[in-house]
């Protein structure tokens, strides 16, 4: 058996995906990428203000209108029209906050079903409204911001231009230092530049502060935190439930092993032996092939009990960590396996988790697969853990019912965690789980 471990790397990228919504990408502060996205915040908001117009031109006119003939059935579906064309216009502007940095969440629609009723569901879908209520609100904000986002980033090359295009205004203007008591063409021209480089230096804070309460005004419209706290409550209590049905699922099944496989085999040891006891005084050979025969059933049920200790958590698992207990694990098989983990933070129901993705992964590996080679990778990722179990063997490997890494898919979702096979028919296969790290050791 061949295994190789190769030391912990340090690859940690990416930003948390535990960051409260809406969620701001890292900034840098080069000139470049200032440049840049400043040049993204002044195309965001006269984007938002164009498709914040035409958003407010469709939707209006339709809520009046269909308010105007709710009292017939064919006012409530220009209702619905206009809650869709709202929901469309609000996955947009989702859009162009992403494009700047600032990704919402997108919540799910109801999907219409047959009958008068079902067609009708939207307008009982509490955030269908509030995208109406978002199109309106953001026509309203970009009449300002538009505006003052085009003046404030015209006035600072403008004025640093001024030197040269003031040539052409008539002879007897009167500037603002004129104004202010100070004429003549040189302080004129030097209270416009000046003027124009202030406008310069504070466009990006400007344009990013519109930006932001665009951001902020569609987080608190569009996101309905109510429904995705209960959501996010539905999603731990089912994933609790699975955990549990898990681990009873595998004490069963361990049990049941246990009582089919050795727990026969030491039975049938024992009357081997006692066996062997009457016969060796009066027929020795007997008695050794016996004991033989004894011999060889325990060394079987000493290989089941190892077989069947993969769904029990080793003591290496808990004293010397994930890596020592991955790379034993992987020394009892047959396949040559290289081991290559990081050094990650988990909980320990996250870290046993992880420990039994691997063992359920490479004992299917072992017995369906035909592997020449395997591998297994832990590497860290922003604030999850990525799990790899990579052979390649025949291929076909799945999380149906039936199959050996079924069971992995609840056990994960009591840690929070997340399984993808990706086995083709010839292989190879790809069993891939995440597991997010641990906040109060991370």
């Amino acid at each position: 058996m061949n295994i190789t471990a190769i030391g912990p790397t340090d690859d940690r990228f990416g930003a948390s995906p535990l960051e409260p919504e809406p969620q701001r990408q890292p900034v840098d502060d080069s000139l470049g990428n200032l440049v840049q996205r400043t040049g993204r915040h002044f195309g965001f908001v006269v984007g938002t203000f164009f498709v914040s117009l035409f958003g407010f031109l469709i939707c209006l006119p339709v809520f009046v209108v269909g308010t105007a003939l709710s009292w017939a059935v064919v006012g409530l579906f220009i209702l619905v029209g206009a809650l869709i064309v709202a929901g469309g216009f609000a996955r947009f502007h989702r859009s162009l906050l992403a494009n700047v940095g600032y990704d919402l969440h997108r919540p799910i629609y109801p999907v219409g079903a047959p009958g008068l009723r079902g067609r009708l569901r939207r307008l009982g879908h509490a955030q269908s409204w509030r995208d109406l209520l978002h199109v309106l609100l953001t026509f309203v904000i970009s009449l300002v911001t538009f505006p003052l986002a085009v003046a404030w980033t015209a006035a600072g090359p403008g004025g640093l231009t001024y030197w040269f295009w003031s040539r052409y205004l008539p002879d007897q203007r009167q500037g603002l230092a004129h104004l202010l008591g100070f004429p003549g063409m040189l302080v004129d021209v030097a209270t416009n530049t000046a003027i124009g480089a202030a406008f310069l230096v504070t466009t990006p804070y400007l344009l990013h502060g519109l930006v932001a309460l665009h951001a902020g005004i569609a987080h608190g419209v569009l996101v309905d935190q109510k429904s995705e706290l209960r959501q996010q409550v539905s999603d731990l209590t089912y994933s609790r439930a699975a955990a549990g049905d898990a681990e009873l699922h595998t004490l069963r099944k361990l049990e049941r092993d246990l009582h089919d496989g050795p727990q026969q085999r030491l039975v049938r040891l024992g009357m081997d032996i006692t066996s062997a006891q009457r016969r060796l005084a009066t027929d020795p050979n007997r008695a050794n092939d016996i004991l033989d025969e004894a011999f060889r059933q325990s060394q079987e049920a000493l290989a089941e009990i190892r077989t069947l200790s993969r769904g029990i958590a080793p003591p290496i698992l808990t004293e010397q960590g994930l890596r020592a207990a991955i790379t034993a694990l992987a020394s009892r098989g047959t396949v040559p396996t290289t081991v290559d983990v990081t050094p990650a933070q988990l909980s320990e129901a996250a870290q046993n988790a992880a420990y039994f993705v691997i063992a359920e992964s490479l004992a299917n590996m072992e017995k369906h697969s035909g592997a020449q080679e395997c591998s297994v990778e832990v590497r860290v990722r922003g604030a999850v853990v990525v799990l790899t179990v990579t052979d390649d063997g025949v291929g076909g490997a799945a999380v149906a019912k039936g199959h050996g890494l079924a069971g992995l898919v609840d056990r994960l979702s009591g840690v929070d965690g997340t399984l993808t096979v990706t086995s083709p028919q010839g292989g190879p296969t790809r069993v891939t789980a995440t597991l997010p790290v641990s906040l109060s050791d991370a």
